[in-house]
């Protein structure tokens, strides 16, 4: 029999141990793969080794142009929060069973902590990131107002990120799907009522031996050649089409070559001395260097 007053009893003991191996089991790996169907954010190449600094430079970027493009949007999370607070409130009211209680506690927690805006998400794949953000942030609203202001100020304010494409939609890299997001990606463009214009499809897959770019842009670019035009130098719409393993993200960008093909590396450099010749060969070099080590089929 042990003793009144030692250490934990056998049972105890027992108990701590089934709660730890459980803790374990269902503890995340550091570098997990959580992107998945339904979220919306950014796609960003970054320089190897490099793709947590770039996240956190990036994420920095996208904040200062949010809180320009959409000044209001913290205070109104903080009302959202405030009344989420009220009703849970009154939720725990009257409630007897201790269980129940924790329960509304942790609710609780859990609605006066304010969300982010954006978070970083491991692509487990070097030199690519992927950033997601709040569902009231349009991604493709966001990143048109901030190339707007960065091409004509062209002044730096990232050293490690290369790409920032636009992920309206995220879903599974099979070609039904990706069909099926594009289609609602351009929406506007396939309505009865829009007005004829330009199109290009910029189509990267890496590490997806089973989709084959030759597959993805006719099977996409079906349906917008109906009223659209082809202009792979001078499009007014592209349409980004970025796959990584199992997913894909997809996005509308307009004036997208104009925009130095949203190539952060490209815009702060173009006027700096290089030896690489014409801005074209410049852009070309910024893509490989920058995307080295993630291999496309671009």
């Amino acid at each position: 029999m042990a003793e009144k007053g030692g250490g934990a009893s056998a049972a105890q003991q027992k108990r701590a141990k089934r709660f730890q191996q459980a803790k374990d089991r269902f503890k995340k790996p550091q570098n997990s793969f959580d992107i998945s169907p339904g979220m919306k954010g950014f796609f960003v190449t970054s320089t190897r080794g490099r793709e947590k600094k770039c996240a956190a430079e990036t994420i920095d970027l996208l904040e200062e142009y949010a809180e320009k493009l959409y000044p209001n949007l913290e205070e109104e999370i903080a009302n959202e929060t405030t009344e989420d607070k009220s009703t849970t409130e009154q939720m725990s009211e009257g409630v007897d069973d201790i269980e129940d209680e924790i329960a509304r506690e942790v609710a609780k927690l859990k609605s006066e902590k304010a969300p982010k805006l954006f978070r970083y998400l491991p692509t487990t794949i070097d030199c690519l990131v992927y950033i997601k953000c709040y569902k009231r942030i349009d991604p493709e609203r966001l990143i048109q107002f901030m190339f707007d202001d960065l091409v004509k100020t062209k002044q730096r304010k990232t050293r490690f990120t290369g790409r920032l494409i636009p992920a309206k939609i995220t879903t599974t890299s099979k070609l039904d799907a990706i069909v099926r997001g594009a289609k609602e990606v351009a929406h506007d463009l396939l309505a009865e009522d829009a007005e004829p214009t330009t199109f290009a499809l910029v189509v990267n897959i890496r590490y997806c031996d089973d989709l084959k770019r030759d597959a993805v842009i006719p099977a996409v670019a079906a349906p917008l050649d109906v009223k659209h035009k082809v202009d792979l130098k001078n499009a007014r719409y592209t349409l980004v089409i970025e796959v990584f393993k199992s997913m894909c993200t997809i996005g509308l960008v307009e004036n997208y070559n104009a925009l130095k093909r949203l190539n952060l590396q490209t815009l702060f450099d173009e006027n700096l001395e290089t030896n690489t010749g014409s801005p074209e060969k410049q852009a070309q070099a910024n893509d490989a260097g920058v995307e080295n080590g993630a291999p496309s089929t671009e």
